[in-house]
């Protein structure tokens, strides 16, 4: 009769799964580089986002942000503190834009809401900004991040 010690091979089994899920975070959220291109950035990547030094900008109230996925080499941008009032204001909005070849994707803020975030494009080995837009009502305010 042949005995099997079954609590070591599930001690290496969840070793190694936990070393598996350790060493490739991005991975495990299913997005990296250009297999992030056009994702929501909440469910892909948003748990280790960082906005670069230069990578903000207020426009009057509102604050626009270039922010960056380090796990997922991805990047997006969102624009907050931009409440939106149709009878008063055009509508606010913010742009990620890739330097590479320009690839953009832009959102705007719905009413009664005071931000929104964009799609993320592919940041391996090029550069992108954020720009973005905010009507005050007297006065509109429009401008960009540095690149990251």
């Amino acid at each position: 009769m042949k005995v099997r010690n079954w609590g070591a091979s599930v001690t290496v089994l969840v070793l190694a799964a936990a070393g598996t899920a350790i060493a490739t975070p991005a991975s495990a959220a299913g997005c990296y580089g250009s297999s992030c291109e056009g994702k929501d950035p909440a469910a892909y990547c948003q748990s280790d986002a960082i906005t670069p030094s230069n990578g903000a900008v207020w426009l009057g109230p509102a604050y626009v942000e270039l922010r960056y996925s380090p796990s997922c080499r991805a990047a997006w941008a969102r624009i907050s503190h931009a409440p939106y009032v149709p009878q008063d204001q055009s509508t606010p909005w913010a742009t990620v834009h890739r330097t590479s070849d320009g690839k953009e994707y832009t959102c705007s803020v719905p009413q009664g809401a005071t931000g929104c975030y964009t799609k993320m494009v592919n940041d391996i080995n090029v550069k992108s900004f954020a720009k973005g837009m905010y009507d005050g009502g007297a006065q509109i305010w429009q401008g960009s991040t540095g690149s990251y």
